[in-house]
């Protein structure tokens, strides 16, 4: 149920009010019947406050403003007026039309104001539903203001209490669509930078692949059916790892001339590759050629051996040669054999310890099978 709330009567409300405030100047402390017309926050404020006045001579009239410049106005223009009570009646004349104007801020505060052009004067009345210390429910001065100037028509302030409710109605149904504007305007900002972000990394997912250096792609899977799994894991051999830019085990420098043992591996290499072996001959034409001043170094011989037993000598030097060539050659295979399986074995996420693993296993089954 909604209480009704009468309008205040500023013929009935005034008097007192301004009975009390020449009072102001002859005590710090002020008058009992002011306490009850004021409302409970102002009411507590003057209590306080000039109980505990720095000086005596601290006028209460500045705590029925809130404002402390207004306050020194407002102390100023009631020390200059004069509150004549009229001889018959005994009242402090009012005059014949003082228009009341209301306001309501929520839906619990409805204040309404009072100007008196004759004091340049404006009160702010606050209706008290629950004031037992002060009566009971009514209008309760909520401050003390001057008036400065002409305060005409100001949309805050209707001249009604019918008016007041339906412009704060008016009053929260815009504040609601402005919040919801707001909260619309807040929400695409944040789709824009989140979609800026988006196109921002986008740039990286359509950044192509690329490897470090130009290596031989790794081949795209066949069925065994078009060619076998030898054939198939062999070609892994020549794949470097897109993360690895550089693999100093591939580096392996150009076979040169070799003055230690007449360029041995050069010569057993190039006999590889040519399908054919070199006779003896034309290794011996070719030693100084290969190996410069330096083809005269041999082995000593006792010049009393025959010529018989120094072809015999010769030829188990060039076996002994040929054979620690082709232990060389046997070896370097071995070494990159197993360097590519262990590419192999990198490629396809098997781990450096279970690659050893695997090879150590090996290893012994061929002793079992020697065995």
């Amino acid at each position: 149920m909604v209480d009704l709330i009468p309008p205040p009567d500023p013929r009935a409300l005034l008097p007192p009010l301004l009975a009390c405030l020449p009072t102001a100047f002859v005590s710090p402390q002020p008058p009992p019947a002011l306490l009850s017309l004021l409302s409970p926050i102002l009411r507590q404020r003057v209590q306080i406050l000039s109980s505990v006045a720095a000086s005596p001579t601290d006028s209460w009239l500045r705590l029925l403003c809130w404002d402390a410049g207004q306050a020194e106005r407002l102390q100023e223009l009631v020390d200059g007026a004069s509150f004549e009570p009229h001889p018959v009646s005994g009242e402090i004349e009012l005059p014949d039309e003082l228009p009341v104007r209301y306001n309501r801020m929520d839906e619990e505060t409805l204040r309404s104001r009072v100007i008196v052009p004759e004091y340049s004067l404006q009160v702010l009345y606050l209706w008290c539903p629950d004031d037992q210390e002060g009566g009971g429910p009514a209008w309760r001065v909520a401050e003390l203001l001057p008036q400065e100037g002409d305060v005409g028509e100001e949309p805050a302030w209707v001249a009604s209490i019918g008016d007041a409710n339906v412009h704060q109605k008016e009053n929260l149904l815009e504040d609601a669509l402005k919040a919801t504007e707001s909260d619309q305007h807040a929400a695409d900002e944040k789709e824009a930078e989140d979609g800026e972000d988006d196109d921002y990394w986008a740039q990286y997912d359509a950044t192509p692949d690329r490897t470090p250096a130009v290596k031989t792609p790794a081949p795209k899977p066949v069925s065994s059916l078009q060619q076998s799994e030898t054939d198939y894991f062999s070609r892994y051999g020549d794949v470097q790892p897109a993360l690895d830019n550089h693999d100093p085990e591939e580096e392996q420098p150009e076979l040169g001339p070799s003055s230690l043992n007449g360029d041995m591996l050069a010569k057993l290499l190039q006999r590889q590759f040519s399908g054919g072996e070199t006779d003896q001959t034309d290794q011996t034409a070719d030693a100084p050629a290969t190996n410069g001043n330096h083809g005269g170094l041999s082995h000593p011989r006792p010049s009393s051996i025959s010529s018989g037993s120094s072809d015999a000598v010769a030829r188990l030097e060039q076996e002994a040669e040929n054979q620690s060539s082709y232990e060389v050659g046997v070896k370097q295979h071995i070494g990159s054999s197993i360097k590519g399986l262990f590419r192999l074995a990198k490629a396809t996420g098997i781990s450096r310890s279970d690659f050893q693993s695997l090879v150590k296993t090996e290893l012994e089954l061929l002793n079992v099978s020697d065995e």
